[in-house]
């Protein structure tokens, strides 16, 4: 079981804890452990990412007046963690976020098997 994460987010090392989707009676599943590698392996989805975030926040960072580096993700998106959901087939992976306009729900980057990625609330996961 993968307990932590070095990983590269748009131009920056991270260490991120791994937390796996499941009840307490359950065990992580091969199929989570698997997701975790693909994820790792695909820098290219991380890469790519930023720019389905920037787009999501688009609208609240350039409302915000106070925020003096805009054209700076981490100015309103800081990763905290990396969430695998329990799922049978092809588990999905999110880069679980705090997020400057939505303190109480973050941010979550979810990454599917094929390559989708979809950002939203961390609700879209959980």
């Amino acid at each position: 079981m993968i307990k932590t994460l070095n990983i590269n987010i748009w131009e920056r090392e991270f260490s991120l804890s791994v937390e796996y989707d499941c009840y307490k009676d359950e065990s992580i599943t091969a199929g989570q452990i698997l997701a975790l590698k693909k994820f790792a392996a695909h820098n290219d989805w991380i890469a790519n990412s930023k720019s389905y975030v920037e787009e999501f926040c688009r609208n609240q960072v350039m409302e915000d007046a106070q925020n003096e580096k805009k054209d700076n993700v981490f100015s309103y998106v800081k990763p905290e963690c990396i969430f695998v959901k329990h799922e049978n087939d092809n588990p999905r992976v999110a880069l679980m976020c705090k997020y400057r306009y939505d303190v109480e729900h973050g941010l979550a980057v979810v990454f599917s098997a094929d390559g989708t990625i979809n950002v939203g609330p961390q609700d879209i996961i959980m």
